[in-house]
């Protein structure tokens, strides 16, 4: 049994969010909060959300700015530093959660790449971090025209709406979940000029930082992913050091959590946040 609560509640800005919580029935062991990728919400993550809280874990996420039932342009951050500050203000304010017990991060994507922007930013205030097919670097290489005009775009139009050009069935091996995924009126295939290459910008910058990373991390990657590079998770992995967990996920497409063996990767993650627990 689990209760499940939606809110809203408002960035610093003055943009109306929307934020969700799964509670178990039961005293929980810790905390996670999920940060989901571009173009969906948090309410993908329900499934995911229930395997933990049948584990004793609460789980809480929200919608990004422009996705979902938040407000903002669909796929469209004024500056990539204020999706920052919206997971800032969401974890200590927002969520509710009691930040005495144990808590972890858990970002997919585009998620991914800012969860490890912010923990990079705020050290020592989670218990360890996890991060699903990280948008580090693309899995193809974008054409160069398109990435000199979208840095000019992002210049004098910054919030000109392009299409992501995500094709839906490089998510997931489920047929079923690329059918929800479509039907769904919430996701959308939309990026800004300036949230692309700030993104870009975003993941060289990262790797750049990687032995910066002084906090427990799971990095986890499909090396079937035809969106995000699942190499550059390995080499952000191999100058993070010993503190970085990576685990490849052999054939699995970009959402880790929406392949057919998913409860493995559900069961993985939970192993490792208890590991994270166990007294030394």
């Amino acid at each position: 049994m689990l209760t499940q609560n939606e809110t809203q509640w408002i960035a610093c800005d003055g943009t109306p969010m929307h934020a969700v919580r799964w509670v178990p029935n039961v005293e929980p062991k810790m905390v996670v909060c999920i940060i989901h990728g571009l173009g969906e919400h948090s309410g993908r993550y329900e499934h995911l959300a229930q395997y933990f809280v049948s584990h004793g874990i609460e789980v809480v996420s929200f919608d990004l700015r422009g996705h979902g039932k938040s407000d903002g342009q669909r796929g469209h951050t004024p500056e990539l530093q204020q999706m920052i500050r919206d997971i800032d203000r969401f974890l200590n304010h927002a969520s509710k959660i009691d930040l005495t017990k144990p808590h972890f991060i858990y970002g997919h994507s585009l998620g991914a790449t800012l969860t490890l922007k912010y923990t990079l930013s705020h050290p020592g205030e989670y218990n360890g971090v996890i991060l699903s097919a990280p948008m580090l670097k693309p899995a193809f290489e974008p054409p160069s025209w398109k990435v000199f005009l979208g840095a000019k775009l992002q210049q004098v139009w910054p919030s000109l709406s392009l299409c992501s050009g995500v094709d839906i069935k490089t998510l997931s091996r489920d047929a079923a979940v690329l059918q929800q995924h479509k039907n769904d009126p919430l996701n959308h295939d939309r990026i800004s000029a300036k949230l692309g290459t700030q993104l870009l910008q975003a993941g060289e910058q990262l790797l750049a930082d990687a032995s910066l990373v002084d906090f427990p991390l799971l990095m986890m990657h499909g090396d079937a992913d035809k969106l995000t590079c699942h190499k550059a998770s390995t080499i952000f992995s191999e100058h993070a050091g010993d503190l970085c967990t990576l685990k490849i996920w052999e054939d699995f497409y970009h959402e880790l959590h929406h392949e057919p063996e998913k409860e493995d990767v559900y069961d993985y993650c939970i192993e490792w946040m208890k590991r994270q627990l166990a007294p030394a």
